[in-house]
C-alpha cells in the first residue's frame, strides 16, 4: 500500500500546482466557518471553552494528514457533522471528558490503521445500504434538533435529542426575536447563495452578513449572543494532550467510544472517497485510506483536535474547483492554519446563531430526506431496516442504531443467507439464480467489472433471480452508470415485474 500522494506526484505539472493551490484556498474558506461551527456544537460549554479551537485544529491537523497519507486522490478531511452528536455525549460524560475523548481518538486511530493493514477496507463494501442511509438521516435529524437552542436564543440544555426537545418546550419563554432574526438571515445566505452559484462560499458570506447585523441589533439595544459574550477572547494555538491526569482515566469507558469513532470514520471516509471516485473516475485504495485516516486521528487527538473523517461536501468542492492531487487537501490545511492565527481576534464578534444556521443547512443535506422517503417505498424488508436504524439513532445514539439495524438485517435476510447467489457465464451473458442482496452484491459487481471493457455490451439475465434488496440495487445502478462512461452497455433482462419496477425507480432516485 502506498499513499495516493506519492502516486499523484508522478508526472505532476506546474499547472497542476496552481489548480491545487486555488482549490485548497477555496476549500479552506468553506472549511473555516464549518470547523468553528462543528467545534462549538461538539464541545459542551461547561466542559471546555475551547470548542472553536478544537474544531479548527481538527481541520488543520487531520486535514493535512488525511490528504498526505490517505488512499484517495481528492479526499478532504476534517471535523464532520456525523461526529457532532456522539462527541457531545462523550465529552458530557464525566467518565470520558476531554482527556478521555483524546485517548479514545488515539485508540480509534490505532484500530483504523490495523483495519487498513488487515485489508478490512474491502469488508466495508458489504455494509447494507439501508443502514447507511438510516443512521445518516438519524444523525442529521439529531443535529438539526440541536441547533434550535442557539438559533432561537433559548436558555435550554439536554444531551440527547429527547432531552433537548423537552428542554426547548420548558424554556420556550426565553425565545429571543433578534437572535432568531440573525439566524434566519444566516440560513437564507447558506441556502440561497449556492443556488446563485456553487462557487460562492455561502457560509463565509453568512458570517460576515450576520456579524454586521448583530453589531447593528446590539447597538439598538438587543442582546444577541456572540462568541465573545459567551466564551471571551479566543486565543489561537495548539493544545497538546496533557497526560498528567491519565491515572484518573477510566479506560473501560473508552473502549466503546473508540470502536464507534473508528467505525464511523471508516464508513464516512470510504463513502466520501467513493463519491470522489464517482465524480472523477479515479479509483481509490480503501485500505490505504483507512491507514491515513487512522494516522490523522492520532495526530489530531495528540495536538488538541477532535476525531475526523473525510468530508463529502468539502471533497466535492475541491474537485469542482479543479483539485489535481492530494496537495489540494494539504494546502487547504495550511490556509486554514494561516486564517486561524490571523482571524481569531475578530471571531469574538460573530453571533452563535449563524453557526446554527450553517449546521442546519449541513444537517438538512446530510439527512437526505427525499432519498430517505423514496427508499422507504421500495419494500417492507428494507423499509423496516431503514426505519429501525434511523429511530434508534435519534432516540438513543449511533451505536444502538447500527447494532439494531444489523441485527434486523440478518434476521430479515435469513432466507437469502440460505439461498445464496449463483452466477453462470456464457460469453458476455451472465445468468443469475438465487437471491441478490447485500452480502453477495459485490461478488456480481466485481465479476462484471473484470470484463467490462472487453465487450461493447454485457447482459445480466435475471430470469431465475428470486429477490433483490436495496444494497444490490444501489450497486447495480452505480455499475450501470460507470459502464456507460466506459462506452459499454449493461443490460438487465428477464426481470420479473417487481424487480424491473424497483430498478427503474432506483435509477431515478439515485
Amino acid at each position: 500500500m502506498t499513499p495516493k500522494l506519492i502516486q499523484s506526484l508522478k508526472g505532476y505539472k506546474k499547472s497542476d500546482l496552481w489548480h491545487d493551490l486555488t482549490a485548497g484556498l477555496m476549500v479552506a474558506i468553506i472549511a473555516l466557518p464549518l470547523s468553528i461551527a462543528l467545534g462549538l456544537q461538539s464541545v459542551p460549554a461547561e466542559v471546555s471553552s475551547r470548542g472553536i479551537q478544537f474544531g479548527v485544529i481538527t481541520a488543520i491537523v487531520a486535514g493535512f494528514f488525511i490528504s498526505a497519507l490517505g488512499g484517495s486522490k481528492h479526499q478532504i478531511g476534517g471535523p464532520t457533522a456525523a461526529f457532532v452528536v456522539i462527541l457531545f455525549g462523550y465529552l458530557a460524560n464525566p467518565d470520558i471528558g476531554v482527556l478521555g475523548l483524546a485517548l479514545a481518538g488515539i485508540m480509534a486511530g490505532g484500530i483504523l490503521i490495523v483495519m487498513g493493514l488487515l485489508r478490512a477496507g474491502s469488508v466495508m463494501k458489504f455494509f447494507p445500504y439501508p443502514i447507511t442511509i438510516g443512521f445518516t438521516t438519524g444523525i442529521g435529524v439529531t443535529l438539526l434538533i440541536g441547533q434550535i437552542k442557539d438559533l432561537c436564543g433559548l436558555n435550554a440544555g439536554g444531551v440527547d435529542a429527547i432531552e433537548k426537545i423537552v428542554s426547548y418546550i420548558i424554556n420556550i419563554s426565553s425565545f429571543d426575536l433578534a437572535t432568531f432574526g440573525v439566524g434566519v438571515l444566516g440560513l437564507l445566505c447558506v441556502i440561497l447563495l449556492p443556488k446563485v452559484s456553487k462557487k460562492i462560499p455561502a457560509a463565509f458570506v453568512a458570517l460576515i452578513v450576520c456579524t454586521g447585523a448583530t453589531l447593528l441589533f446590539n447597538l439598538l439595544g438587543a442582546n444577541v449572543t456572540t462568541i465573545g459574550s459567551k466564551y471571551g477572547d479566543i486565543q489561537a494555538g495548539f493544545f497538546p494532550i496533557d497526560f498528567s491526569t491519565i491515572a484518573q482515566v477510566k479506560f473501560s469507558a473508552l473502549i466503546m467510544p473508540a470502536i464507534v469513532i473508528a467505525f464511523l470514520c471508516a464508513i464516512e471516509s470510504l463513502l466520501s472517497a467513493t463519491v470522489a471516485a464517482g465524480m472523477t473516475g479515479v479509483p481509490f485504495d480503501a485500505n490505504q485510506e483507512l491507514v491515513g485516516q487512522g494516522a490523522a486521528n492520532i495526530c489530531s487527538s495528540l495536538l488538541g483536535g477532535l476525531p475526523a473523517t473525510g468530508a463529502i461536501a468539502r471533497t466535492a468542492a475541491a474537485i469542482e474547483h479543479g483539485a489535481k492531487s492530494p496537495l489540494a487537501g494539504m494546502f487547504h490545511a495550511v490556509f486554514v492554519l494561516i486564517m486561524y492565527f490571523a482571524l481569531m481576534n475578530v471571531v469574538k464578534y460573530i453571533p452563535l446563531a449563524v453557526f446554527s444556521a450553517i449546521l442546519i443547512s449541513v444537517a438538512i443535506n446530510m439527512s437526505r430526506f427525499p432519498l430517505f422517503f423514496k427508499l422507504a417505498k421500495f419494500g417492507v424488508r428494507d423499509t423496516v431496516i431503514l426505519l429501525i436504524t434511523c429511530l434508534l439513532t435519534i432516540v438513543f445514539d449511533l451505536t444502538y442504531g447500527v447494532i439494531g439495524g444489523v441485527a434486523v438485517t440478518f434476521v430479515l435476510n435469513a432466507k437469502n443467507l440460505k439461498t445464496g447467489l449463483k452466477i453462470d457465464r456464457t460469453e458476455n451473458t451472465f445468468t443469475l439464480s438465487g437471491a441478490l442482496f447485500f452480502l453477495n452484491a459485490n461478488k456480481l459487481v466485481d465479476t462484471l467489472r473484470e470484463v467490462l471493457t472487453d465487450y461493447h455490451e454485457l447482459v445480466v439475465d435475471m430470469t431465475n433471480l428470486e429477490s433483490i434488496d436495496e444494497t444490490a440495487l444501489e450497486k447495480l445502478v452505480g455499475l450501470q452508470r460507470f459502464a456507460k462512461k466506459q462506452n459499454t452497455a449493461l443490460r438487465f433482462v428477464g426481470c420479473n415485474e417487481k424487480t424491473e419496477k424497483r430498478m427503474t425507480k432506483y435509477a431515478t432516485v439515485l
